[in-house]
């Protein structure tokens, strides 16, 4: 009896253990204390939510100038529910960044659900706005709750949009003019690869208030995408984004619930927010950091290495872009047959200069992935919501320009222009994969450059990248090899040909002199100095003639 008793001793231990872990609870939040008077937040505070219960929220001491309230629940990674008086259709949302609106004067009682099987740590917000101000979401045609004064995100791997419902005047009672109040919308990066929870409540609340907002945010500008209350964005996984939407009117103003995303699922581990998820991908980009290195400090010395290199990155991204359009492969398959492709395309180049050898034209491949390069830069660094360039025909026509013109500009320095392009490209081939494994953004130069060319309305994305301690570290480091590898390989080639001869030339020779190629008259030469010796010329005088001599003597 006595095991029996103990059993059921636990039995009941356990039983009121479980039961005080997920026990509801419930808070009263005085409002006559606001944070920050000028900015409209009355209340602000962390909160935890046991597991498998309900927090129910309760207002007081709400302020007479304050005609609603906008109740926000922000959660790290895991989903909690909010909802009104009742869990009814209509009358809740689901989700990490959730808010609902209420009337001031007989406030809305909330209760925050927290369905997972852990403790939930949530930082809750109470704005308090005037009658004047715009209610944001008050014209809701989207959402499925009457005033939705949040936003909602939705991703993929290239790309995510931001949609909010629009906001509403209070003069505007039928929602017939909801372009009178314009909402713009802001962005504020958080730390790249930083996914702690301390890193995501600072983001959300460097844009919880306008002042943060104005101090921290950058515009995301609308574009040709849908419809006003819109925004896409290119995805840059593993680094955050908290957004936010301002509602201005003539008579004030009012914020959207802010929200943050990763463009990926940081709670299923680091490898989802990894671009690169197959071995085949991890391999080439582990051996671009050797081929970097001696491309940018070897590359001129061994041409013909250089020349098949060439040729073969050309080669894989033409390929890579051709079938990522025309074929629906995924990545291991696209990869693997661009870098076929690139293993022929470099062969085919070799063979070029095997037998023409004719420097401008090997040269010319070289200049224009420089080309490509910058251009690519360009478009990493240019603001979005440019009607212009957001039209294909318009953005490859300058993104071709430029590579031509950088091509035609160096190619009339043939050797120094040779050594650039190696040290800049080989330079950039170190960083990449370095780029992967600390999670910095420069590689996106590339990607998003074969996005635009590959994934569909990708020409309304805003790209906006961060820039951040990782991304200039690698910049300063990206310069620093180029220099030293440019300075390098001009002190080895001191003395030598600017070009190796081609190993077998088909084209006519030329006469052996100073313009035989190969021949660098760049150098002083060695001045032989002939010394004239005196020489004896003895001239004959012509024999006299008369009239009687023979003509033909």
């Amino acid at each position: 009896m006595v095991p029996d008793k103990c059993l059921l001793c636990f039995v009941l231990v356990l039983f009121s253990a479980v039961a005080v872990a997920t026990q509801n609870a419930t808070i009263t939040m005085p409002l006559n204390k606001p944070i920050t008077t000028n900015n409209k937040e009355l209340y602000g505070d962390f909160l935890y939510v046991n597991q498998s219960s309900t927090l129910q929220v309760n207002f007081s001491a709400v302020p007479k100038t304050v005609s609603f309230l906008i109740f926000q629940v922000h959660s790290h990674l895991v989903n909690v529910t909010l909802y009104n008086n009742t869990l009814t259709a209509g009358s809740y949302v689901v989700g990490t960044n959730i808010g609902l609106y209420t009337s001031a004067k007989k406030p809305d009682t909330f209760f925050i659900y927290n369905q997972n099987v852990d403790d939930v740590q949530i930082y809750v917000s109470v704005h308090g706005y005037k009658i004047t101000d715009p209610i944001p979401g008050g014209c809701n045609m989207e959402f499925p709750i009457p005033i939705a004064p949040y936003l909602r995100i939705t991703y993929n791997r290239e790309y995510f949009f931001v949609d909010g419902a629009a906001a509403k005047d209070i003069t505007d009672v039928n929602c017939n003019s909801v372009k009178d109040v314009e909402v713009t919308f802001y962005r504020v990066y958080l730390k790249e690869r930083d996914f702690s929870p301390e890193a995501y409540f600072a983001g959300l609340k460097s844009v919880m208030t306008l002042d943060n907002v104005l101090e921290n945010g950058e515009v995301i500008p609308e574009t040709g995408v849908m419809w006003s209350m819109r925004r896409m964005l290119s995805a840059y996984a593993g680094t955050g984004s908290a957004l936010v939407g301002v509602a201005r009117a003539a008579s004030g103003y009012s914020l959207y619930v802010p929200a943050v995303t990763y463009a990926c699922r940081p709670e299923l581990g680091d490898a989802d927010c990894e671009l690169l998820d197959d071995v085949l991908s991890q391999m080439i980009c582990a051996a671009l950091l050797f081929v970097g290195l001696f491309v940018c400090y070897f590359g001129h010395r061994f041409f013909k290495t250089e020349m098949f290199l060439i040729g073969m990155a050309s080669g894989a991204l033409v390929t890579y872009i051709i079938i990522a359009i025309i074929a629906d492969l995924e990545r291991p398959a696209l990869v693997g047959a661009s870098l076929l492709s690139g293993v022929f395309f470099g062969a085919i180049w070799l063979v070029f200069w095997w037998f023409y050898g004719i420097p401008v034209f090997a040269v010319l491949l070289s200049t224009l992935n420089l080309g490509f390069l910058i251009a690519a830069i360009v478009y990493y660094r240019l603001p979005g919501g440019n009607e212009i360039l957001e039209q294909d025909f318009n953005f490859w026509t300058v993104f071709i320009f430029i590579m031509t013109l950088t091509s035609v500009t160096l190619i009339s320095i043939t050797f120094l222009s040779n050594l650039l392009c190696c040290c800049i490209l080989g330079a950039y081939a170190i960083i990449y994969p370095i780029d992967f494994y600390i999670g910095g953004n420069l590689k996106y130069i590339i990607i998003n450059t074969l996005r635009r060319a590959t994934v569909p309305k990708f020409n309304y994305a805003v790209l906006s990248p961060p820039f951040q301690l990782n991304d200039a570290l690698l910049t300063l480091l990206w310069v620093a090899l180029a220099a030293t590898g440019f300075l390098y390989q001009h002190y080895r080639h001191r003395g030598r040909p600017p070009f190796p001869p081609p190993p077998r030339s088909i084209s006519p020779r030329m006469p052996e002199g100073p313009t035989v190629y190969g021949v660098w008259t760049g150098y002083p030469q060695r001045v032989i100095t002939v010394t004239p010796q005196p020489v004896n010329i003895r001239i004959e005088e012509p024999a006299r003639t008369t009239e009687r001599t023979p003509l033909l003597a």
